[in-house]
């Protein structure tokens, strides 16, 4: 039978090892607020969406792309000699060269842009693939990726498959309490989600630089001015993904119409970087306006649903938040929707 002492002592590590965590009370408040930020980017459509695929490879129950109705005759008109729309194939690009494929995507992306459906043109393509091993592989065989592309803007109308890294830098405190996570606050002159919260670092991952590791280093240096010394020590530690109407990325705005939304069907590589105490990020290629060090229970504080436009992360930040509250045990299997949490990161 254990000694006094010896309970005693186990109780103090016990104590020890708990300090700081969040009461069971408001653990459980938390992930009901989990699951509505959750929900906001899986939005189902209203109605139902065109499969888009390449004529090689018609696949009607697991297609390269979905397009709305409304935006198909925009890109067939913009190139009829590469695409075509049908009641059994969908909308189908029919060139058979990827240099072929390429050129008829930028011209309907323009078409969609001349019209006022893409809000937010980057000047950067992205790979439009099935599966982020198709980026993989051809990188491993030639050294770089060369094939299919798309304007990033245009990339949720055709539901491209969207690829991001985003990084939860955060310091470290004596308990789990004094954890902060730096938090950048996105430039007004942002064509998506001016002016809203966001990772230290965060981006999508373009066909240039295709490889998330590497994307991580540079994003670190060209959005916060961190160091490669300091970069390299980033963790993959998974992924998020959602599959939803690209709605949230436009709340607030005076021009929403629920024109140019799309259906967006992202995977978010996600990476923990221990970011020194000494150490303070500071904006460079001016897409974020400002840094600030926030203590985690503050940011958790900003998933209750109801706050200001300008007080709240871009939507797809609290699902990578979110992971992060739930590798670190903020939220623990006994709180309430905890598996419900955790199944609902990661759709198909």
């Amino acid at each position: 039978m254990p000694s006094l002492r010896c309970s005693v002592l186990c109780c103090l590590a016990l104590l020890s090892k708990t300090k700081g965590m969040i009461p069971s009370r408001s653990a459980s408040t938390l992930s009901s607020q989990i699951l509505h930020r959750v929900a906001v980017c899986n939005r189902s459509p209203s109605k139902p969406l065109i499969p888009f695929n390449l004529a090689e490879s018609v696949n009607l129950d697991n297609p390269l792309g979905l397009v709305d109705e409304e935006v198909v005759a925009t890109i067939v008109s913009s190139s009829p000699s590469s695409f075509a729309v049908s009641a059994g194939d969908g909308l189908v690009l029919t060139d058979s060269t990827v240099a072929a494929q390429n050129a008829a995507l930028a011209k309907a992306s323009l078409a969609l842009r001349e019209r006022g459906l893409i809000k937010a043109w980057r000047d950067e393509l992205s790979p439009f693939v099935n599966s982020f091993s198709d980026i993989t592989r051809e990188y491993k065989s030639k050294g770089r990726y060369e094939g299919l592309v798309i304007e990033r803007g245009a990339a949720a109308l055709f539901s491209c498959r969207g690829f991001g890294v985003h990084v939860n830098g955060y310091v470290k405190g004596e308990t789990m309490a004094d954890l902060k996570l730096w938090v950048g606050k996105r430039s007004e002159e942002k064509g998506v989600c001016p002016g809203m919260l966001d990772h230290i670092v965060a981006g999508g991952i373009p066909a240039s630089h295709p490889l998330p590791s590497e994307n991580v280093v540079k994003e670190c240096g060209e959005e916060a001015g961190i160091p490669e010394d300091i970069a390299e020590k980033a963790e993959a530690v998974g992924m998020i993904s959602y599959n939803g109407m690209d709605t949230w990325a436009w709340e607030g705005r005076i021009d929403q119409d629920g024109t140019g939304e799309g259906y967006k069907r992202d995977v978010l590589f996600c990476y923990d970087l221990e970011i020194p105490p000494d150490f303070v990020p500071k904006p460079v290629d001016g897409e974020v306006s400002g840094f600030e060090l926030v203590g985690i229970e503050e940011v958790m504080k900003t998933f209750e649903a109801g706050r200001g436009v300008t007080e709240t992360y871009k939507a797809n930040d609290y699902l990578v938040i979110a992971d992060f509250l739930v590798r670190r045990g903020y939220v623990r299997p006994e709180d309430d929707d905890y598996t419900e949490i955790v199944q609902s990161l990661r759709v198909t």
